[in-house]
């Protein structure tokens, strides 16, 4: 009788398919995760062409994570003479945000240095229009203050959470408090800004606290 086939790495058996890999870490909770999922999957699709056009042209994904960074400036520039302009060029922002991604899957260059600049440079354009809205008084100074601490504080404290496997399972985030509001802002001149930073730099702060405690029982162990 043959002797059984050692176990495989993945923990399955012969024939049978690996595991799927866990999915990077990433500023996410794991209902956003499954929420952002399937517009994940359709924005992939929509995209594939100009990935296959920016992966023939050789074009680096830190490229279009850099290009955030001066198009961030330019949106707050434009706030006053050109809100809805503004508005177009934030909300290309965001795209490429979700096309560096892509392209660097799709070139086989995804790395951890990478995700780490992608952070950096979506902070950066993050706080450059919030300094924006704030020098033209849309937004109250010390709001604005409180929501450029807390932004990169939470998505920073999501992400070590998510790398040391306790991730929330639920965050409210600024995609879905503070975003909504500035569209609303630039594009039809209602201003809320200010009730809108305010409830989105609380959540963060919320999710921080929380990450912080996940992140600090994990390391401490169940005895802590």
């Amino acid at each position: 009788m043959p002797a059984p086939s050692p176990p495989s790495p993945t923990g399955r058996g012969p024939g049978e398919d690996p595991l799927p890999e866990p999915p990077p870490p990433g500023s996410y909770s794991t209902l956003e995760r499954l929420l952002l999922a399937p517009l994940r999957r359709l924005g992939g699709y929509l995209v594939r062409p100009a990935i296959t056009t920016l992966a023939a042209a050789r074009v680096h994904p830190n490229a279009l994570s850099l290009s955030q960074i001066p198009l961030g400036f330019v949106v707050a520039i434009l706030i006053v003479p050109f809100p809805r302009l503004a508005l177009a060029l934030f909300i290309g922002t965001l795209v490429l945000d979700f096309l560096d991604g892509e392209l660097a899957r799709a070139r086989g260059l995804a790395s951890n240095f990478g995700g780490l600049l992608d952070q950096v440079c979506d902070h950066v354009r993050e706080l450059t229009v919030v300094g924006g809205l704030v020098a033209v008084g849309a937004l109250r100074g010390e709001i604005g203050v409180a929501y450029a601490a807390a932004y990169p504080l939470a998505n920073v404290l999501l992400y070590l959470a998510d790398r040391f496997r306790t991730p929330l399972p639920f965050s409210v985030k600024t995609w879905m408090v503070y975003y909504p509001f500035l569209i609303a802002y630039l594009g039809w001149s209602l201003n809320l800004l200010d009730y809108a930073a305010a409830a989105a730099a609380a959540f963060l702060t919320l999710a921080s606290a929380q990450a912080l405690w996940r992140i600090r029982t994990k390391v401490a162990g169940p005895g802590l």
